[in-house]
């Protein structure tokens, strides 16, 4: 088994939240652009609701609401955002303390091998 470290200095929470969900978006092909990755991010980095972060969101990063609105409907169907009567959040197994240190291990098995 070849094993790699890489360490890489992070300078925020939206930083770590930023590559995480990049990361989780790469290894389980999920296919999330740039803005639903800063969406998910920025919602982390304020420690507040999705739905209660839009209107900021549109304003600091040059979107529209239709935008958004899109993006909260795809993120909802893969799960990563739960609906709680009105109020939209980011699905509790992707909280974690994100201004704290993180640490991944990933295992790639191959599919022939035992």
């Amino acid at each position: 088994m070849i094993v790699q470290k890489i360490n890489t200095k992070i300078t925020s929470s939206f930083d770590l939240a930023y590559k995480y969900f990049f990361i989780l978006s790469t290894l389980n092909s999920l296919e999330l652009v740039k803005r639903d990755v800063q969406l998910l991010a920025y919602a982390i980095s304020q420690n507040k609701d999705v739905s209660e972060i839009k209107a900021e969101f549109v304003e600091k990063f040059g979107t529209s609401m239709a935008t958004v609105g899109n993006i909260i409907s795809k993120l909802y169907k893969l799960n990563i955002l739960e609906k709680h009567k009105r109020v939209v959040k980011i699905n509790p197994v992707f909280l974690f303390d994100y201004n704290s240190d993180l640490a991944l291990a990933l295992t790639f098995k191959h599919g022939n091998k035992g």
